[in-house]
Parts: C-alpha cells; sequence; structure tokens
C-alpha cells in the first residue's frame, strides 16, 4: 500500500515520540491527505491539546469527542486533529481520575469505529504504552512512533541520515564529509534544529550556490546550548587558555551553573585519558581513509571487558568526535590527564563546600590545567 493510501485508509490515526518536529510532520502531512487544503476551512476542526491544568485537558477531550461525532457542515468527510496532545503521558495529568471517563470514551469510540468519513488524527509526544487507550490504537487504528535510538552511535546514525535527506531536498552539498560532521557537532540530534540550521544556510549562501564549506557552517550555524557548554572543554582540552577563559566568562553571564560547567570538563577529561589509554594499548589507532582519519578499534578481551564496564563505551561515539577527542587526548600525558582529573574533582569540592567565588575558581582551575600547572604543582 503506498503511502498516501496508508494515510487516507484509516479513520483513526495516532502520531507519536521524542522529536516533536517529525511528530507534527507526519500529523500534518495525514491531515493534508484527508482534507485537501482547499477543503479546510469547512471540513477540518483542530483542538489543542497542549494544556498543562486538568479543566484545560478536560475541556479538550471533550471538545475532541463531540467533534468526532458531529456531522460536518455538508454531510462530507470531517477531520478532527487533537494536536500535541499532553494528556496521555504518564505523568500526574496522564494519571488524572478525572480525565479517565473521557478517556474511557474515547477509546471505546476508537474501538467502535467513528462514524463514516469521519477522521481523527492524535499528535502527542509522551504516550504511556501501558494504558488501554493505546492498545485499542494500536488494534485498530494506524500507531505511528518516532523513537530517537538510545544507543549514541545508532542516535548519531539517524541524525545523520535525517541531515542528509534534508540537505537533499534542500539541494545542500558538503564539500566534504566533515562539513556535516562538523554541522552535527554543533547542531545536535534535534530534527527541528536540524532544519532550522539548514534553512539559514540556504539564505546565506544565496541564490545559485549550494555548496557547502567548513567556513559557511562555522559563520553561520548557532551552536545549541549543549554545544556551548561543550565549547568550553573544547577549548580547555584544546590547551588554548585565552579562548577557554572568554568562553567561561560568556557561559557564566548567560547564568550558567558552575557545577555543571566543572562536571562538562570531568567528563571530558574523563574521555581524554581512556582514549589515551586506549591508543596506549592499541586499542584504537586513527587511520587515514577517505576524506578524513578514521578510528579503528581492534580490542582484545582485555579491553572489550574494560571498555563493556564504562558508563559511556566511546567506541559508540561518532568517529568525527572520537578523532577530534583523540587529538586533544595527544596534548597531555597520561599523567597529566590523571592529575587534571584530581584537581577537576578537588575544585568541584571547593565549589561547594568553601566560600571561594566560583567564578574565581572556575578560572584558576582553566588556567592550571591549560598550562599544565596541575602537573606541575604535583
Amino acid at each position: 500500500m503506498a503511502k498516501s493510501d496508508e494515510k487516507t485508509a484509516h479513520a483513526v490515526h495516532v502520531i507519536t515520540g521524542d522529536d516533536d518536529y517529525l511528530v507534527n510532520q507526519e500529523a500534518r502531512s495525514v491531515v493534508d491527505a484527508c482534507c485537501p487544503k482547499a477543503e479546510q476551512e469547512l471540513n477540518l476542526e483542530i483542538v489543542d491539546g497542549a494544556v498543562e491544568v486538568i479543566d484545560e485537558a478536560s475541556e479538550a477531550l471533550a471538545k475532541a469527542l463531540e467533534a468526532v461525532q458531529t456531522v460536518g457542515l455538508f454531510g462530507g468527510r470531517k477531520v478532527v486533529w487533537l494536536r500535541n496532545a499532553s494528556i496521555f503521558g504518564a505523568d500526574v495529568l496522564g494519571k488524572s481520575e478525572r480525565l479517565k471517563p473521557l478517556k474511557e470514551a474515547l477509546t471505546g469510540l476508537i474501538k467502535k469505529g467513528l462514524p463514516d468519513g469521519h477522521v481523527l488524527v492524535i499528535s502527542a509526544l509522551k504516550v504511556d504504552g501501558r494504558g488501554a487507550f493505546v492498545k485499542a490504537c494500536k488494534a485498530h487504528a494506524r500507531y505511528v512512533e518516532f523513537k530517537t535510538p538510545e544507543r549514541e552511535r545508532e542516535a548519531n546514525q539517524s541524525a545523520e541520515d535525517r541531515t542528509a535527506q534534508i540537505w537533499r531536498e534542500l539541494e545542500l552539498k558538503p564539500d566534504s564529509r566533515r562539513v556535516v560532521d562538523a554541522f552535527l557537532e554543533m547542531v545536535g540530534s534535534d530534527t527541528r534544529r536540524i532544519v532550522q540550521e539548514s534553512e539559514k544556510l540556504v539564505a546565506y549562501l544565496g541564490a545559485g550556490q549550494r555548496t557547502v564549506s567548513m567556513d559557511d557552517v562555522q559563520a553561520v550555524i548557532s551552536p545549541g546550548r549543549e554545544s556551548i557548554v561543550w565549547a568550553l572543554a573544547d577549548q580547555v582540552a584544546g590547551r588554548n587558555m585565552t579562548a577557554a577563559l572568554r568562553v567561561l566568562k560568556q557561559l557564566l553571564f548567560q547564568r550558567e551553573n558552575p557545577i555543571g560547567l566543572i562536571i562538562g570538563l570531568e567528563n571530558r577529561f574523563r574521555e581524554l585519558a581512556v582514549l589515551k589509554e586506549c591508543i596506549r594499548r592499541n586499542w584504537l589507532r586513527l587511520e587515514s581513509g577517505g576524506r578524513y582519519a578514521k578510528p579503528a578499534w581492534h580490542v582484545d578481551a582485555e579491553g572489550e571487558e574494560a571498555l563493556s564496564a564504562l558508563a559511556r563505551d566511546p567506541r559508540q561515539m561518532h568517529p568525527y568526535r572520537v578523532g577530534m577527542l583523540v587529538d586533544q587526548a595527544q596534548r597531555f600525558t597520561l599523567r597529566e590527564l590523571l592529575l587534571a582529573q584530581k584537581d577537576l574533582a578537588d575544585t568541584h569540592e571547593k565549589l561547594v563546600s568553601s566560600s571561594l567565588p566560583q567564578a574565581l575558581a572556575l578560572e584558576f582551575l582553566i588556567i592550571r590545567l591549560t598550562q599544565g600547572a596541575s602537573s606541575a604543582a604535583s
């Protein structure tokens, strides 16, 4: 069955997942397939399900139930879209006893079947998969779930695949693989941000130009909040004291939590120490192949046991990120990395237990880490 036929063949569609862009894009495509845009003014009714309190949730559910059972204005097809519903999750709102009768009524209607010619589309980010509602939807409706892979490598590959598809649609062409890697490193895996930042590239390049260079990415792309925090770790691990202090000042001005910043640095130096040890034991080598160096893992039984026991197995990282971290790890000796971890732990303790200003403690720490003072002082 073709995708368009599949969308029009069902009376009830439930679209959920943790990627709001993909959820809403799919819901909109179903609505447009079932009710052409020229007919939507008369035959489409949208019910806002993005509610936060019980009264609003009750009103939205009642309105959706009434709409889907009421004959259309001219007796033809009628589409009801319960959009961005926040009432089917496992949180306090989703478990409310006051909403239970309305949910049971909706579940019963889905099991029984909608009036002829009526279509119900429900889009929701959070849906409790254990309840009777979801079981009824899976049995009697078209149920679509967009779920981000839990494993980092698979999540990275999924984001890379979506980026490739979006760039094809926009006719964007990277001039090297590193361009895509750098783009994703800054943007992250959220589809909405990938689309927004890709569209910014189109506007920046202008008419007739679609080849994207590393300079274009660095000039246009706005790093996400997580990427900005990573920028501090990148500058410290790159032993660039001036840039690291400048990023620290920016983050503190943005009211980032100093404890969160030092935790980020602790995680980074832990990763560097692990990769340094992997290189020393010949479990990891960088091999040149194609357009950039690729990590090649050659792990024996001892290495398999050691790496599998880590909270974050470095083999699950994106190859581009591994290459970047290896470059940073090579700027330190293994002893320096271990001493840096002790300095980080000691400073973390001071941030939560001493009267020393947190910003000053972080500045001194960055100076020691980038200039090798942690090693020299030991």
